[in-house]
């Protein structure tokens, strides 16, 4: 009885040391989960900042290089330096580099429809689609035979190609030649699911889907255009309208709470959709500078919280002047986020009016613990953001 009991025991107390254990393997894998949360905040932050610089200035190089003369900011249709009104000599210098890709940017792609002039280069990794529209290096480039596969991020250049219409015009620039193609279908797709070629020239624009997440999504969405025409850069007459990217608002975080962190980066916040409402300009929409005010309406936000839960009302009427502070956060813990924060941006134009974030929280501590449905709004003052309204209804 003896020999049969010891096993059991020996089991009982690995059981004992297993269910000890248990509970850090969790937290350990909590920890690493939060960790991988903060880190992808922080790479899509400074992916927008980087984007914001780079991608403009890749445009006004690419137009520069090749002697298209389209500046910037000019609605003019660009011309050659030859004074022919044909292709100039610098641009059929680069033809042969530019179509075989090997020029950082190899062309441009225009969408009229949306306002869209986006630079494209070879590669579909994140430091192409960081700052331009990807080239799937697998496909053929627009113009040849087959379907050229472009690929770009759902926040910038992307954002609204589902608001295509079929007979839309795609169009393609090169030092050498301009390609005109027509959107011809849509369609919503598993990621990693093939593109098929085609027997005539194509394009494939891809990105995910839905087009408004904050987040990893399984699902891609594709328009297939196919070509209709092409010309020589130079002799066509179509307008330009070149992007411009606006710096976003800032907000007056006093420097004792910035220290403290106040981005996603530092500060775990679930995000949801992002909806762009009012009447903003189609080629400003394109730009990543709603996306730059979205992300000081969460600065704002997570400062607010911070301000709040630590009780200091200075910091509080720094971000909120006038507003009064809503009692359930005041000196409680941090909330418990139920539900991802939705955030929705009004602007007119190429000016953000104001953003506002909504989500459910579980409050605990302080002197009004509860769930509650909590809706911040963030007001643009010129060049300052502030919070202007902050309520907590019970759930």
């Amino acid at each position: 009885m003896r020999d049969s009991g010891q096993p059991v025991a020996t089991e009982t107390r690995r059981g004992r040391r297993r269910g000890r254990r248990t509970p850090w393997i969790l937290i350990a894998a909590g920890i690493v989960l939060v960790a991988a949360v903060g880190a992808w905040q922080l790479y899509a932050t400074v992916w927008t900042v980087h984007s914001e610089r780079v991608g403009r200035a890749l445009v006004h190089h690419f137009l520069k290089d090749n002697a298209l003369g389209a500046p910037l900011r000019s609605p003019t249709s660009p011309k050659a330096s030859s004074g022919s009104g044909g292709v100039s000599t610098a641009s059929l210098a680069a033809c042969s580099a530019s179509s075989t890709g090997a020029t950082a940017v190899h062309g441009l792609l225009e969408i009229p429809a949306l306002g869209v002039v986006a630079p494209v280069e070879q590669g579909t990794g994140e430091g192409v689609l960081g700052v331009a529209v990807g080239h799937d290096p697998y496909s053929v480039w627009p113009g040849k035979t087959g379907n050229a596969v472009l690929l770009a991020h759902d926040v910038s250049y992307f954002s609204t190609i589902d608001q295509l219409k079929s007979g839309d015009t795609v169009r393609y620039v090169t030092p050498c030649t301009t390609y005109d193609f027509q959107v011809s279908s849509h369609a919503i797709v598993t990621a990693g699911s093939p593109v098929y070629e085609t027997t005539t020239p194509s394009i494939t624009l891809v990105t995910c889907w839905p087009t408004d997440a904050l987040w990893f999504t399984p699902d891609r969405y594709l328009v297939t255009a196919a070509e209709v025409s092409k010309a020589p850069t130079g002799s066509s007459q179509h307008t330009k309208t070149y992007l411009t990217v606006s710096s976003p608002p800032a907000v007056p975080v006093p420097s004792a709470l910035a220290s403290q962190g106040v981005t996603l980066a530092t500060y775990s916040l679930p995000m949801g959709t992002f909806t762009l409402a009012g009447s903003p300009t189609r080629s400003w929409a394109q730009t990543t500078s709603p996306l730059l005010v979205d992300g000081s309406a969460v600065q704002a936000f997570i400062a607010g919280v911070r301000a709040l839960t630590e009780n200091n009302l200075g910091w509080w009427h720094a971000i909120a002047p006038g507003v009064k502070a809503p009692a359930p956060l005041v000196g409680a813990n941090n909330p418990g986020y139920e539900t991802a924060t939705d955030i929705t941006e009004h602007a007119n134009g190429t000016a953000v009016t104001d953003v506002t974030l909504t989500d459910t929280v579980a409050v605990t501590g302080g002197n009004h613990p509860g769930r509650y449905v909590m809706s911040v709004r963030t007001t643009v003052h010129g060049r300052t953001m502030t919070i202007s309204s902050w309520t907590m209804s019970p759930s």
